[in-house]
């Protein structure tokens, strides 16, 4: 194993998916107290998620000192199933971006696509499995942060649905949204660390689908299109001819997403120093939010959730692009759409699981978004199709 670390320390060098691989290494490498179903697996920690010991920095340059005093729960629950860890991935400045291009520790790179973009805020959870540096990660995901970066690094990512686990020991970003995500480049792998942070079996039994909307179709690239093609065939074959997904605006939701999470980051952050410019313009524009232009953003978001919700019920799930076209180039602009197809399940609290195109040069990925519960239904379904 050790022999390993050595290696990750290499791809490391070449990627920068680690805040500081050479700080946190000699506590990565240490042994686990416990024995168990994770033995020997290395589990990737984005560096929002409070790991004893060592810096908790969220990506924000001036908590580069502070060091966690616990283990997150979900932290403890992987070193009880005898997990390593590989701590303090790179992400997006308080989980407030989508390039994995942080301001202070550096950016981190798309393993499966030179030269492009990881993907964020959990760029660099992605970019550690991708690698092989890691065997699964975690990643948080408040409107697409799990799932966009592992669509452009080729992998797995599951973001679970809202309460499946404790929170504790997670910066926030918009608690309404934020949930927790696994990145792996299995499912089984997915399967086997969501059973040590949120035990639990089976799940509802899908007997419907819905399919995408023109609209959820329209931006994409032809490839991301033949792909949903591909597995509406396969979906089709499984469970049947499907359903209409319920009429959603997702570019508007998406947006009014956006402007929620900038009002809940007024909190999350108000305790925050030596933010970078960029971050600063986007909390003040969501304290600059008159409260009646957020009530009705809420409104609207919970329409949305209720038709998605109704739309699903306890046996539906929705099949949609995870994005609309491959990574986008370092020094270009991240697409104002990126998370179109990714929000409505933050939106709604829904499970979601981002599945790689097999062979797809560069990666593309299609999603399903399951009813509540789904998590590892979701998982199973993804390798039947």
């Amino acid at each position: 194993m050790i022999d390993r670390f050595d290696r990750i320390a290499r791809l490391d060098a070449a990627l920068h998916f680690c805040e500081d691989f050479d700080t946190s290494a000699p506590r990565d490498r240490a042994r686990p107290t416990a024995a168990g179903p994770l033995s020997d697996k290395i589990i990737g920690v984005k560096a929002n998620i409070s790991v004893a010991g060592q810096s908790w920095t969220a990506g924000i340059g001036s908590r580069a000192d502070r060091t966690a005093q616990a283990d997150a729960p979900v932290i403890a629950a992987l070193r009880s199933a005898g997990a390593l860890l590989l701590s303090r991935l790179v992400m997006d400045e308080g989980a407030f971006g989508a390039t994995a291009d942080n301001p202070n520790f550096g950016r981190c790179e798309n393993p499966t696509y030179p030269g492009h973009s990881a993907g964020g805020s959990s760029g660099g959870s992605a970019a550690a499995v991708a690698a092989g540096a890691a065997d699964a990660a975690l990643g948080t995901d408040t409107m697409g942060s799990v799932r966009i970066p592992a669509a452009y690094c080729g992998v797995y990512g599951l973001k679970l649905g809202a309460g499946a686990v404790d929170m504790t020991g997670i910066m926030p970003l918009a608690p309404s949204l934020d949930s927790l995500g696994v990145l792996a480049s299995t499912p089984a792998m997915i399967g086997q660390v969501l059973d040590a942070i949120a035990p639990g079996e089976g799940g509802p039994e899908i007997a419907g689908w819905r399919a995408p909307d023109d609209q959820a179709l329209a931006q994409c690239a032809p490839e991301v299109c033949d792909a949903v093609e591909a597995a509406s065939r396969r979906l089709q074959r499984l469970l049947g001819p499907p359903d209409p997904m319920p009429e959603l605006d997702l570019p508007a939701l998406r947006s009014e997403a956006f402007l929620l999470t900038e009002a809940e980051a007024v909190a999350s952050f108000a305790l925050e120093t030596g933010l970078s410019d960029g971050l600063q313009k986007l909390i003040a524009y969501g304290r600059a939010l008159t409260a009646e232009r957020l009530h009705g953003v809420r409104s609207r978001l919970g329409a949305a959730n209720r038709a998605l919700i109704g739309s699903l019920g306890q046996t539906g799930v929705l099949l949609l692009p995870t994005v609309a076209a491959a990574a986008f180039a370092h020094g270009t602009r991240p697409p104002t759409g990126q998370a179109d197809l990714t929000a409505i399940a933050n939106i709604a609290g829904l499970p979601a699981l981002a599945i790689p195109v097999e062979g797809a040069t560069p990666p593309i990925s299609i999603q399903l978004v399951g009813p509540p519960n789904s998590e590892r239904v979701l998982l199973e379904l993804a390798e039947r199709i």
